[in-house]
């Protein structure tokens, strides 16, 4: 039953605080994250529980469950998310894009690289943490964002258009970063050319994997199943093709949130687009819940009032480093002053894979122990003030169009 108390909350959390504290013009991402840092196991509610109740055991309100079991619903979320960004456009739409996907996206990753690893080593820090704490600091919140420009009903502005097409090309600058960790982890760390290169080519064939067996077997596989007969068996494919996609990436060194991403392309270029939007949108809004709600119970009150100042300074720094650079790359490439500015605020978080790698080293030894946990709590708060930040991105970029 303790399973089942743990379920309890969660659906009360998306079923009930959320809509509530909504009403109160508190959006629904924040509202997952307050309600993370509330019920985390060393929280603000875990403390009154076992002061009134005088004991070390685990508060009533609390969630309590496996971290692992609640990070896979988690990464669920960012898969269907970025499954649901692939079925609104099309893959001439994303061709036409290729501009700001490689040259912004890449120039801003790798300028933001250039500046944190520069600071991480004036810092004291070695070679190949500095070179792993600029990749992943680079990188910014594709979960996050565009849960926001969703809800603001902003992917198609100049900015949304930018952010989406940023974030992009980060998720794709994952798989070099992760080929590091491993060189690193075996002593090849003089020699990072030939495993790049090695998951690049191993990531391009899954690609074009994907993109050959979905063109030629997806219409014909619809057409087999029948899928306007009974919304079950649409929803049961559509599960299939997503989860499918995401392994079989995920599978080849890239990230499954790619391969769902493509799933999405894919099944865009079908008559049953709407259909699958219909199905699978409650489905995503739930795990994308679960997912700001593992970034909340992340974030550790405890841990926080300890290193107030340095995590503080981090997270500030971070984010207006990240943002300088951004606005400059933006308006270099000729980009409106107004939506470089909106998409510069709205990119100054760290991201989730922020997480995925700090975790890969940590458990690969390269990282000491003490600076992935530091890093990844300056991320989770990163993400938590995000919310907060991102509304005065419209604000600054009506001034500067003014």
């Amino acid at each position: 039953m303790h399973n089942f108390s743990q379920l309890l909350i969660v659906l009360g959390i998306a079923g009930l605080t959320v809509p509530f504290l909504h009403r109160f013009r508190i959006t629904p991402v924040l509202g997952y994250l307050l309600c993370g840092v509330l019920i985390a196991p060393n929280g603000p509610l875990a403390w009154i529980d076992r002061e009134v109740a005088g004991s070390a055991a685990d508060a009533a309100g609390t969630i309590t469950m496996p971290e692992d079991a609640l990070q896979k619903f988690a990464e669920l979320g960012i898969v269907f998310l970025m499954f649901m960004i692939g079925l609104k456009l099309s893959i001439n739409e994303l061709w036409d894009r290729r501009r700001e996907v490689i040259g912004i996206g890449g120039a801003q990753v790798v300028a933001t690289s250039l500046v944190i690893f520069t600071f991480a080593r004036v810092f004291g820090n070695g070679i190949e943490v500095s070179i792993l704490m600029a990749a992943c600091l680079s990188f910014s919140s594709t979960a996050v964002v565009m849960q926001l420009l969703e809800e603001k009903k902003s992917e198609g502005s100049a900015a949304g258009k930018l952010c989406f097409s940023i974030l992009l090309m980060q998720d794709l600058m994952v798989v070099p970063v992760l080929a590091m960790v491993s060189a690193f982890a075996t002593n090849e760390g003089d020699d990072l050319l030939l495993p790049i290169i090695k998951a690049l080519v191993i990531g391009v064939c899954a690609i074009a994997l994907i993109f050959v067996i979905g063109m030629r077997l997806l219409p014909p596989l619809l057409r087999i199943v029948k899928p306007h007969r009974r919304r079950e068996w649409l929803m049961s494919f559509v599960l299939f093709i997503v989860i499918g996609s995401a392994m079989l990436t995920e599978y080849a060194g890239l990230s499954a949130a790619l391969g769902a991403f493509l799933a999405g392309l894919l099944l865009a270029e079908t008559e049953y687009r709407k259909d699958v939007e219909d199905i699978v949108a409650p489905v995503k809004g739930l795990l994308m819940g679960v997912f700001f709600l593992s970034v909340g119970l992340g974030v550790d009150l405890h841990e926080v009032a300890e290193d107030i100042g340095w995590l503080l300074a981090s997270v500030i720094g971070i984010g207006v480093a990240k943002a300088a650079i951004l606005f400059a790359v933006a308006r270099g490439f000729g980009v409106q002053k107004h939506a470089a500015a909106e998409t510069a605020v709205m990119l100054g978080q760290c991201g989730e894979f922020a997480f995925v790698i700090l975790t890969l080293a940590l458990a690969e030894g390269v990282i000491p122990r003490g600076d992935a946990q530091f890093f990844m709590l300056v991320t989770a708060l990163s993400m938590f003030v995000t919310p907060f930040v991102t509304a005065l991105a419209p604000k600054l970029g009506k001034l500067l169009k003014r």
